[in-house]
């Protein structure tokens, strides 16, 4: 009979753990037609998930900055667009909300329009 109650306790625990990772963390019921940054998180675990692609935001924004510079320093003009710089697509749109970078040809800046990186 202890045996059995265990397994149902660990198996009741186990299952309150998989509720609470899948709809506790602010991001694994998100779908692709509401931004991920439009809700505040629901958890701490939601919140971790919304830094790392804040981080991921600032470093594909680094890295279009750099590729914009040296296309100019060999070229001396700017690209007149971001796909002239043949990086992969999924640097070229912000990994929170799926919006694609604004990109200024005349004076080679790049800026992401999501709410809370504009001044990334």
């Amino acid at each position: 009979m202890r045996l059995v109650g265990v397994l149902v306790s660990v198996a009741i625990l186990g299952l309150l753990i998989i509720v609470w990772l899948y709809y506790g963390t602010g991001g694994s019921a998100r779908d692709s037609s509401q931004p991920s940054g439009a809700l505040p998180p629901a958890s701490r675990v939601g919140e971790v998930r919304q830094a790392a692609e804040s981080v991921e935001c600032r470093n594909n924004l680094s890295q279009l900055r750099a590729a914009i510079q040296m296309r100019f320093t060999s070229e001396e003009t700017y690209p007149t667009s971001l796909q002239e710089l043949g990086l992969p697509a999924t640097m070229l749109v912000c990994p929170v909300s799926g919006q694609a970078y604004q990109y200024d040809p005349n004076t080679g800046q790049v800026k992401c329009a999501t709410a809370g990186h504009m001044s990334y």
